[in-house]
């Protein structure tokens, strides 16, 4: 049986942190991680020449959607010239948040104590050992973040995990789409406060995110090339068996899991449907995980019955 370690690293998303001298320095704080983590030791593909992205209309507007890797490897690139030609042809870019227009120091207060409460004081101390252990793996001591909160130094272990092998966020599509916007018009899904807002609604199982997200740490970087290699595919298929995680026994992660995604997908493809309302063409990149699956973006457009979808 998969551990819950494996099943939330599979949904979760995760702010980047990068460190300078021993020191905090906030590097696209809001780009979300998203790492599927599965136990198995080969992709399928669907038998499909698909890619990651649907193209939606409505009598007045085009929507292409695609889902995307926030953190990735150089090798990424060149995208699929279906992918690079819908963003040309689009007038308008959006983006889960416009990292440009965030304010790094704002958020770092955020996601750090600003009082007297340390890291050690909200965690157990069972927890507050595998965290020291996982940063002695860096040769980091634990002090250095005794002042972040519990989520973000899970992820800026995992963070730096996946950095010692080559993932990067500079390689993430977001960010590659965002520095090619030029003139496009560029609007966003959710802000930086509401991003930031929702993980302070997790910080209330500190030990439950903590847990789930360092267990098996150490097959991070081999799950993650699967998801890499799934989203070149296409196959949504797999992604789908991949994010049905069983959590009727585990009242926190089920709870974990709706507001990082259930949430915030209804939101989203509310917006989206404003767009296909509005008229015009719009590039929407968004998280991989929010697109997918009974709770997806794409299953709550085609309910509404008006639309043609499809994946190219």
């Amino acid at each position: 049986m998969k551990s819950y370690g494996l099943n939330l690293k599979r949904k979760l998303y995760a702010h980047l942190i990068s460190l300078a001298e021993g020191k905090f320095k906030v590097r696209l704080l809001l780009y979300l991680l998203f790492l599927i983590i599965i136990s198995c030791s080969t992709v399928q593909h669907s038998g499909k020449d698909k890619i990651f992205m649907w193209k939606i209309t409505s009598g007045k507007a085009t929507v292409y959607l695609l889902g995307s890797i926030h953190i990735a490897r150089q090798n990424l690139y060149p995208l699929d010239k279906k992918i690079e030609n819908a963003f040309d042809g689009s007038d308008n870019l959006v983006v889960e948040i416009n990292i440009n227009n965030v304010k790094p120091l704002e958020l770092l207060k955020k996601a750090m104590y600003q009082d007297s409460n340390t890291l050690e004081m909200n965690v157990s101390k069972e927890t507050f050992d595998l965290l020291k252990e996982k940063f002695a793996q860096f040769k980091i001591p634990i002090t250095n973040f005794n002042k972040v909160k519990p989520w973000l130094a899970a992820t800026i272990l995992i963070d730096m995990e996946l950095k010692a092998n080559g993932y990067d966020e500079k390689y993430g599509i977001d960010k590659h789409f965002l520095d090619k916007a030029d003139e496009k018009r560029i609007l966003e899904l959710e802000t930086a406060d509401e991003q930031m807002n929702l993980f302070d609604d997790i910080d209330k199982f500190p030990d439950d995110f903590v847990k789930y997200s360092l267990e098996d740490m150490k097959n991070t970087v081999e799950n993650v090339d699967e998801l890499y290699n799934a989203w070149e595919k296409g196959d949504t298929k797999t992604f789908e068996e991949l994010m049905n995680i069983p959590n009727e026994n585990e009242p926190n992660l089920k709870e974990i899991l709706k507001k990082l995604f259930d949430d915030r997908n209804k939101k989203m493809e509310s917006k989206i449907e404003n767009f296909l309302e509005n008229g015009g063409k719009y590039f929407v990149v968004v998280g991989a995980g929010h697109i997918i699956g009974n709770k997806g973006i794409i299953k709550l457009l085609n309910d509404k019955g008006t639309y043609k979808i499809e994946q190219l």
